[in-house]
């Protein structure tokens, strides 16, 4: 294929789109493709083909009042369009992929429109970046304004776009962009890798490691607080790596730690030594798109402390609660530092678990899935799985809450005698899937009334969606349709994985098939468990048990119980899919089998 990637800046080493079109760039020559580059560049930088680089199209600077002067201060420029330029390197193209929303980003979408030209984008400027740098990061409607513009101005037009993460394509639908998202990481370059095993000498300090430019999103300041109230804090050392504005105001800040913090602006090479030399890494961004230098870092097998903020995306990382700590907390992130401290072995142990797990990033994994998206750029867009606009939602939690939960909670247990047993969990996760054993015509409705008040997104067969009489009901109450074609299965899944990246539930009935009034467990079929591995969530297991009937009812009488969660196993994917489902199936048994 010929792929034009378009971005403002490229060959600068420490910007994080331009690091990442770098690699994409790098790696997908090395599968045998021609890769062309738009970017701003200087009078003296030269066009065309590269040796051992990709063909270059250069563009002069737009110089911006007080934008540009702040996109340098991220090492960054805009790029001025140049029409010849950019028809000369995208005419003949089998894809163009447009990295920033910019005059340049707009003008060659434009262009590629014209000559026929397949285009995608990708999301890589968080708005809650930019309100931060204007000093409105204290103001949310300031980002909802910035996610309206961009989607109006530019990201509308684009059938597919390419997200660095689950947590922000779930923004993006969130705010209701409509093209297809397609979640695939900036990557990890193979050069990040353990080095040997790091042995403190005696009287050598505990090293902790934290990455990334000098603004207020990324709270280096946090870390310098929480150094000071450890009970370490005369056996600690910070390191900071990055440059910006915000430099020596955090030196002034860090003169008061009982060690001096190093500060310092790296090379690949010497960052990745660097990393190899410390003994712990805190992000603690409160903005963050995805976080590939707490990627990089425990790639090497540093382990890492990640702050929980909502607006960041990183916490993805999190392999259980000790690697997170809360948003802003020095004192939080005080107690994680000095937990890893006092046990060095479950910080080796969780060294090798994170040079594992990053395995799963590899930038040649990106790279793959990216031709997967040029290879059908072209194709026509598709309404999302389960999308709804804002007034049906609006409409349907009325109905949900005013109408059917108060109907069939009395229908349930006054007119059929429903029980319940167990702690509703639900109220104390996020982002869960849930199973049942589908054994009664109402069995839905008994799970939806256990979560209750939390509304769960039910999957179902295409049939009940498209029936006449209750369809509109099923669609109403959150029902979304598997789809009939195996193709489609994967984005139907990954719509799902943004449901619960935004903390909503999603159920499955494993077995499929209804069977009436079934005391055993049949077959399970893999979705549920696939999904919940796939987006590191918990699974809550339900049982529909029956006990005899009672009084006047002729039919056995319905129990339904609630299990606790199943925490993911691994970071595996299929090993944590196989072991959970195994767990739910007994957990389940567990719960149908009378006491």
């Amino acid at each position: 294929m010929i792929i034009t990637l378009v971005t403002d800046t490229f060959d600068v080493g420490n910007n994080g789109i331009t690091v990442s079109a770098m690699r994409f760039a790098a790696n997908l020559m090395a599968r045998g493709h021609t890769v062309r580059v738009v970017a701003c560049g200087g009078p003296g930088d030269a066009t065309g083909p590269q040796r051992d680089g990709p063909e270059m199209f250069w563009v002069p600077e737009l110089v911006v009042p007080i934008a540009s002067r702040l996109a340098h201060r991220q090492n960054t420029a805009f790029g001025k369009p140049d029409r010849d330029t950019l028809v000369a390197a995208i005419k003949d193209a089998d894809v163009v992929h447009i990295y920033q929303p910019w005059p340049l980003g707009r003008a060659a979408e434009r262009i590629a429109r014209e000559v026929g030209v397949p285009a995608i984008a990708g999301f890589h400027i968080q708005p809650e970046n930019i309100t931060y740098n204007l000093g409105l990061g204290w103001f949310p409607p300031a980002a909802h304004l910035v996610y309206f513009l961009l989607r109006v101005l530019f990201y509308g037009r684009f059938a597919d776009l390419h997200c660095p993460s689950t947590a922000i394509a779930a923004q993006l639908r969130h705010h209701g962009y409509r093209a297809r998202l397609h979640v695939i990481s900036n990557g990890v370059s193979s050069a990040f890798r353990p080095g040997p095993p790091r042995v403190r000498g005696a009287g050598e300090p505990f090293r902790i490691l934290m990455v990334g430019r000098f603004s207020p999103e990324k709270r280096q300041e946090v870390l310098i607080r929480a150094a000071r109230k450890s009970r370490h804090a005369a056996d600690i050392q910070l390191h900071f790596a990055g440059y910006g504005h915000r430099e020596k105001r955090l030196r002034r800040m860090a003169e008061k730690l009982p060690n001096p913090a190093r500060f310092g602006y790296y090379s690949q090479t010497e960052l990745i030594a660097l990393i190899q030399s410390c003994d712990l890494y805190v992000h603690a961004s409160d903005v963050e798109i995805e976080g590939v230098s707490c990627l990089e870092a425990f790639a090497c097998g540093l382990v890492p402390v990640i702050s929980d903020s909502r607006r960041s995306a990183t916490g993805q990382f999190a392999l259980g609660t000790e690697n997170l700590f809360r948003s802003g907390d020095s004192t939080s992130l005080a107690e994680r530092i000095d937990g890893w401290i006092d046990d060095p072995e479950a910080l080796a142990e969780a060294s090798e678990a994170y040079a594992r797990y990053a395995d799963l990033y590899a930038v040649d994994r990106s790279v793959k899935a990216i031709e997967r998206v040029y290879a059908r750029a072209g194709d026509p867009p598709e309404p999302p799985a389960g999308y709804t606009g804002s007034v049906y939602r609006l409409l349907s939690n009325a109905f949900y809450y005013g109408v059917f939960a108060p109907l069939m909670f009395l229908w349930t247990r006054v007119a059929l005698g429903v029980r319940s047993e167990g702690v509703n969990p639900l109220r104390r996760v996020g982002g869960v899937v849930t199973v049942c054993n589908h054994v009664h015509p109402l069995d839905s409705v008994l799970v939806a009334l256990a979560a209750f008040p939390r509304r769960l997104v039910f999957t179902s067969a295409p049939i009940n969606l498209q029936n006449r009489g209750y369809g509109w009901m099923v669609r109403l109450l959150g029902g979304v349709a598997v789809p009939a074609s195996a193709s489609r299965l994967p984005g139907f899944f990954a719509e799902l994985e943004l449901l619960l990246a935004k903390g909503k539930g999603v159920h499955f009935f494993p077995e499929g098939e209804l069977e009436p009034y079934d005391t055993g467990l049949r077959e399970f079929k893999r979705g549920a468990f696939h999904l919940a591995a796939q987006a590191r969530v918990p699974v809550v297991p339900l049982s529909v048990r029956f006990d005899p009937p009672t009084g006047f009812r002729r039919k056995p009488t319905m129990v339904i119980v609630v299990g606790e969660p199943i925490d993911p196993t691994t970071t595996d994917p299929r090993r944590d899919r196989d072991a959970r489902m195994e767990l739910a199936r007994r957990r389940m048994h567990e719960l149908i089998t009378p006491h």
